[in-house]
């Protein structure tokens, strides 16, 4: 392993993987990719790769679309394959005060140029027949919006900052940062010490423990996220579109002949890793079917085929919550040399290509390409932060994702 590096990224997945590509691709600075077991293998391949253009604010509507455009070219810039589908979306509102959501979405869609409109309730059927308007008072389309494999993002990043002369070292669990005088020197690792003078936290569900080893808080929660993949369904093509239903949190998107469906439900589990055995892999995360299926009987008025679709595979991960439920990006205030890529809300794998690139122009050129001030960890201020509230504001920015009151 090498004994030095410039910029040491921890963390393999979507936000760490396309960092260390992005610092890689500059050719400025040596990099060392860490992941504690195999290169992208937690969180990042058990997402639902879905990218939702029409988020909740300006910056990230700015962000999401320069990472749509980032998977749309992905294979072209880093030669290495991605399967992505820009099928648009359909966002359902169940409820009057829903609805009013949906036409402040329409007017912030319509001010960034997305491809956004109200559309009847025949018509959202007609583009997704598995879509049920029964219980329905409004629905926006979003032409915008796609996905794609999430088992290929981080890895294809991962491999493609290799061939441009980036360190990867899997199976390399980080033991403590190290610091002095207010400066990153280094990491410990189960194989040895590695020097570098700029660290970037991505650990995923680890994050904590990482920052934490070191003496540096961060306000975040790991919290299970878990999804079904169906059987094979007659009809469901790949280009249909997603579908959102607001106020019960439940997606749906085509996935390989069948359906891939998942909810933001109301009780999210929350997790201390502190708790977990050091060699703990997220494939072998205890998953709670019934969740799923109590949502799949809140919205059969609307999508009935989950109830009737046999189930292919269900998987899980660990992402992490803020408080806000905004991404935490950019340096450590108190110590030089020390920055977090985390904070996924969820959402993480699809905005992981902007907020990497962006983060790498920051570590390279002292500021990043757009202001990225309202993700610093910096809003916070400086604690204390109680785990019990700030689970409490993850549960709701959880529970909320889809904009729904």
């Amino acid at each position: 392993m090498d004994e030095s590096a410039d910029v040491i990224v921890i963390g393999s997945g979507g936000l760490g993987a396309a960092t260390a590509y992005y610092l890689a691709k500059r050719g400025t600075h040596r990099v060392t990719l860490l992941e504690r077991l195999e290169i992208g293998s937690q969180t990042s391949p058990r997402a639902a790769g879905m990218v939702s253009c029409l988020r909740k604010s300006d910056l990230m509507i700015d962000l999401i679309k320069l990472a749509a455009a980032r998977v749309r070219q992905f294979s072209a810039d880093t030669g290495q394959p991605l399967d992505w589908v820009q099928s648009g979306s359909l966002k359902v509102a169940r409820r009057p005060v829903d609805a009013e959501v949906i036409q402040e979405d329409i007017l912030r869609g319509r001010r960034h140029d997305l491809d956004v409109e109200e559309i009847s309730l025949d018509a959202a059927h007609r583009l997704n027949p598995f879509l049920q308007t029964t219980g329905v008072v409004g629905v926006i389309r979003i032409g915008d919006d796609m996905y794609f494999n999430p088992a290929q993002l981080a890895v294809g990043f991962a491999r493609a900052a290799q061939a441009n002369g980036a360190v990867l070292l899997p199976n390399t669990a980080v033991t403590r940062v190290l610091i002095a005088d207010g400066e990153v020197s280094g990491v410990d690792t189960t194989r040895g010490h590695i020097g570098a003078p700029i660290v970037v936290d991505a650990a995923g569900a680890w994050t904590r423990q990482v920052a934490e080893a070191s003496g540096v808080r961060v306000p975040l929660v790991t919290t299970a996220q878990q999804l079904f993949v169906t059987e094979p369904v007659p009809d469901a093509r790949a280009e249909l579109p997603m579908v959102r239903i607001m106020d019960a949190a439940v997606y749906m998107r085509p996935c390989d002949g069948g359906l891939l469906w998942g909810v933001y439900e109301e009780n999210p589990r929350f997790f201390d890793m502190n708790d977990f055995e050091a060699n703990f892999d997220i494939k072998d995360l205890s998953l709670d079917a019934k969740v799923l299926w109590q949502y799949a009987r809140d919205v059969e008025a609307q999508l009935p085929i989950l109830l009737k679709a046999g189930i292919r595979e269900h998987r899980g991960g660990l992402p992490t919550m803020t408080a806000d439920g905004q991404h935490i990006v950019g340096p450590t205030p108190a110590i030089r040399g020390f920055y977090f890529a985390s904070g996924c809300n969820v959402a993480g794998l699809s905005i992981a290509p902007a907020l990497g690139e962006a983060l790498a122009a920051w570590i390279i050129d002292g500021a990043p390409p757009i202001d990225l001030a309202p993700l610093s960890l910096g809003r916070f201020g400086t604690g204390p932060w109680p785990d019990d509230e700030v689970t409490r504001q993850a549960a709701w920015q959880y529970r909320h994702f889809y904009g729904a009151r």
